[in-house]
């Protein structure tokens, strides 16, 4: 795995998970920790404004004060708000897409500044695959996501450039049943195969290991072969 990702004793450093509040991120703080990871959970001792950069600046200060500075940060805030065209008001529009394309871009950005201050590490994002491909009914959800996958692109570029030893990831969920509020699931994607969220948790472990160690910039679909269809 990258480096920075380990401790000096050859472990993994602490992993910062956001979006524990649904299902696919509470599998991802089990895998890490299921491997021996100490894992803070974001937002869940202490309020989290995801709208304010400060608040994220405090969480993953948190993190470092009470587990050490974090090698592994997962961003896997996710939510579902479902609303035709004709029904949805722009202000409607605008709240969804701000909930996950203006929170997760904070969320990276001062991951991203917390990572270079420990000396490096690696960042995933966890989204839907309807970053890559539209579905009736969630327009402000496709946008968001694929303007924050995009950003995520952007921000690999910029860490590599200053070879900062940050590298910056996106894990694409597809068809995920049992948590249709905060993930897409067979009403959305009918034609999608169903992947477990262990599954997904699986494909955020890899992009800490020493198998993706050149990884950066990269969008990895976990989704049964439904983005190659």
């Amino acid at each position: 795995m990258p480096a920075a990702a380990r401790n000096g004793k050859g472990g993994l450093r602490p992993v910062f998970v956001a979006g524990v509040d649904n299902a696919v991120g509470r599998a991802v703080a089990t895998r890490f920790r299921a491997d021996g990871a100490a894992v803070f959970e974001a937002g869940v001792k202490a309020p989290l404004d995801v709208l304010d950069p400060g608040s994220w600046r405090e969480a993953l200060e948190r993190c470092t004060a009470s587990l050490g500075p974090p090698g592994i940060v997962v961003l896997a805030r996710h939510r579902v708000p479902r609303s035709n065209l004709d029904s949805t008001s722009r202000a409607a529009f605008e709240a969804s897409f701000v909930d996950l394309g203006t929170a997760g871009w904070l969320a990276q950005q001062q991951a991203i500044l917390a990572l270079r201050a420990a000396g490096g590490g690696v960042l995933v994002h966890v989204l839907s695959v309807l970053a890559r491909v539209a579905a009736l009914g969630v327009a402000a959800l496709c946008a968001a996501s694929r303007g924050l996958l995009m950003s995520a692109k952007s921000a690999a570029l910029e860490c590599a450039r200053a070879r900062d030893g940050v590298v910056v990831n996106v894990v694409l969920a597809g068809r995920v049943e049992g948590d249709a509020e905060h993930w897409p699931d067979g009403s959305l994607l009918p034609t999608a195969p169903v992947v477990t969220i262990d599954e997904i948790a699986a494909a955020v472990r890899f992009m800490a290991c020493e198998g993706a160690a050149y990884m950066t910039g990269a969008d990895l679909p976990v989704d049964g072969g439904f983005l190659a269809s």
